[in-house]
């Protein structure tokens, strides 16, 4: 039976402390992780649902905040009688055993009351929904950049479970059952596929890589016998990429921990050729070297991957919008003076905030005016080029197949 205990601990974690789901779930018994999965992904899509609907109408008092813990209970409680096939009277046993444990017997008493009351009345209550998902911090930071019914577009992806994107070798020839071939030559699998049990891992013929993120690259023409820097390289999607396209690359990271697993990762696809590997922070990055193509996938907000990671549509706000977008026109004001004559510049981020994408790039270009914008061509997301010529991708651009992370990408060239 799965400790859920460590459940309700860990979905605190990751709403109050910032954990990351991947942390907890290393932390749970290999043989609960699915299940353990499953729950704490649908309790954060479901969270913005279940506070503003369901504890105001069987909430009559506020919780003391000697008390939080009661509220991480119920919402994976709620969780699993609305949403998932546990019998209710387990569900019911099981979150009161784990008040006990975690509050006292008032705080039981509470969640048992409630979560009876929740049971009697589930189907009025799912029958009255309101669609909703996105909390109001995370509305705040949509609603400054798009109208009303593109914000509502890319709610529905919510609770659409994210598809397994792998990007083949260019000289693979694989192909899977169900499999969907996407128009930048992805594969998608379906969600719940086992990497490892995959024909090809072993022999290196393909990585991991959401669709979205293969989209700077791709943007590029051809790069064979380039030199590339890739800064904020890790975990070397992105890297690969380049090398399998015949790049001479240097790979930059500020965490050791994350260059291992890109290590890993070239290794097991046998790009360990024209790779320089530097663990360094992306403002004080130094170099003899020019390159003639400078590849940054900014840190963000990561607005963008919120059908991954549901929890951001609960932790990020403005301010943290505001924090990244400085963070990121120090290391852009840094890295350019790396960049040879008539060298590119790929700006990416996976934000959905234009603060971190669109607004960057024009005051990058007022600060550095010997940069001009570089049209992107993509005719599969031709929907997606905006009329400066950026790339803004919205969840909702490839939706016939399942929709895509939010991304922004911009091509640059230094003119002289």
């Amino acid at each position: 039976m799965t400790d859920r205990i460590a459940l309700v601990q860990a979905l605190k974690g990751i709403l109050t402390e910032e954990i990351s789901l991947s942390d907890v779930k290393n932390q749970i018994d290999a043989d609960d992780r699915n299940f353990a999965n499953m729950l704490i992904l649908s309790s954060l899509r479901q969270l913005t649902f279940i506070r503003q609907e369901v504890f105001p109408l069987f909430i009559k008092r506020k919780i003391p905040h000697k008390q939080q813990i009661l509220t991480y209970i119920l919402a994976l409680g709620i969780t699993e009688l609305l949403f998932l096939d546990t019998p209710d009277y387990a569900v019911i046993n099981s979150y009161v055993e784990v008040a006990k444990k975690l509050s006292d017997r008032f705080g039981a008493s509470f969640v048992n009351a409630v979560l009876h009351n929740i049971a009697k009345n589930k189907n009025s209550l799912l029958a009255n929904r309101k669609q909703k998902y996105f909390s109001k911090e995370f509305l705040k930071i949509l609603s400054k950049d798009y109208t009303h019914k593109q914000v509502e577009n890319m709610e529905e992806f919510i609770i659409i479970e994210p598809p397994l994107d792998l990007t083949p070798k260019m000289v693979s020839d694989i192909h899977f059952k169900d499999e969907i071939l996407l128009p930048n030559k992805s594969i998608r699998l379906p969600y719940h596929t086992k990497i490892t049990n995959l024909e090809g891992y072993q022999e290196g013929l393909w990585w991991v890589q959401d669709t979205a993120s293969t989209l700077p690259v791709k943007c590029l023409s051809n790069i064979k016998g380039k030199k590339v820097l890739d800064i904020c390289a890790a975990p070397g999607g992105k890297t690969a990429q380049l090398l399998d396209a015949g790049a001479i690359v240097t790979a930059v990271d500020i965490s050791q921990t994350r260059l291992n697993r890109l290590k890993e990762n070239v290794g097991r696809l046998g790009f360990s050729d024209n790779l320089q590997i530097i663990e360094a922070d992306a403002r004080c990055f130094v170099s003899k070297d020019k390159f003639d193509i400078i590849l940054l996938d900014a840190p963000c907000s990561a607005t963008g991957t919120f059908r991954r990671h549901p929890e951001i549509i609960h932790t990020k706000t403005q301010k943290d919008v505001l924090k990244q977008a400085l963070l990121q026109q120090e290391i852009l004001d840094h890295i350019v003076q790396f960049l040879e004559p008539c060298g590119v510049l790929v700006y990416a981020t996976c934000s959905l905030a234009k603060a971190e994408g669109e607004s960057q790039i024009f005051a990058f270009l007022q600060r550095h005016p010997d940069f001009k914008i570089t049209p992107i061509s993509l005719p599969y997301l031709s929907e997606s080029v905006t009329k400066e010529g950026f790339l803004r991708v919205l969840p909702q651009h490839f939706k016939q197949f399942g929709g895509i992370d939010g991304f922004f990408v911009a091509l640059l060239q230094r003119k002289i």
